[in-house]
């Protein structure tokens, strides 16, 4: 990911906010909706990579991020009710669940759009550096 301006950098954020408002709003209205928001967001993924549309595969992730803290948000419970031991395991699943989404979810669809993935055009050829004796001789000495 190349984050080459402050620009580009609030349209990362702004896709994660929508996302996770996607994705909050998609779990209240059911699991068919929160399936079917990240459907389209590991499908914006995978075509993405699979087309090599570098921007969009981007803004893709940040919104795949964004669907994994809805759902950290979805199945988190009240901490001032749980002991000490299940508001551990909690963070625990919540860090299991935002790695899924932010780096084990992209690599595996990026693996899979690799193998469908056209190959690549051959670069250009290119000339090779002069050797010494091909100085000596372009170099006449006054």
């Amino acid at each position: 990911m190349k984050l080459k301006s402050l620009g580009w950098l609030l349209i990362l954020l702004l896709a994660w906010l929508v996302a996770f408002v996607a994705t909050v709003m998609a779990w209240a209205g059911g699991a068919a909706w929160a399936l079917a928001l990240l459907g389209v967001v590991w499908g914006a993924f995978f075509l993405a990579e699979s087309r090599r549309w570098v921007p969009v595969r981007d803004v893709a992730w940040a919104a795949g991020a964004g669907y994994g803290f809805g759902v950290i948000r979805w199945f988190d419970m009240p901490s001032e009710a749980a002991s000490g031991m299940q508001r551990w395991l909690l963070m625990g699943a919540c860090a299991l669940c935002l790695a899924f989404f932010v780096l084990i979810a992209p690599a595996l669809l990026g693996w899979i759009a690799e193998r469908f993935r056209p190959q690549a055009e051959p670069e250009l050829p290119t000339e090779k550096p002069p050797s010494p004796e091909m100085w000596r001789r372009w170099n006449p000495k006054d």
